[in-house]
């Protein structure tokens, strides 16, 4: 499962393979309009630069509780 947000340009969402830890510019996937993560939406409320890590493997959205679920395709040491 990967992170998703929605696009605070053409309100679609979106979703990341793998989160982006440096914070650079995620591309929505409707319009490819780069944004950085802060700028991103919550899925749920719309409540913009919405996730914050509750652990290691969740994301939860600081205004309505939302949570995510993230797994990334890469291997782990």
């Amino acid at each position: 499962m990967a992170v998703c947000w929605r696009c605070p340009g053409c309100n679609e969402v979106s979703c990341e393979d793998d989160m982006n830890a440096a914070g650079l510019p995620v591309a929505c996937d409707h319009c490819e309009r780069p944004y950085p993560p802060q700028s991103t939406l919550c899925t749920t409320c719309d409540a913009p630069n919405p996730w914050r890590r509750r652990d290691t493997l969740h994301f939860m959205c600081g205004e309505c509780g939302a949570t995510q679920t993230f797994f990334s395709h890469l291997a782990t040491a």
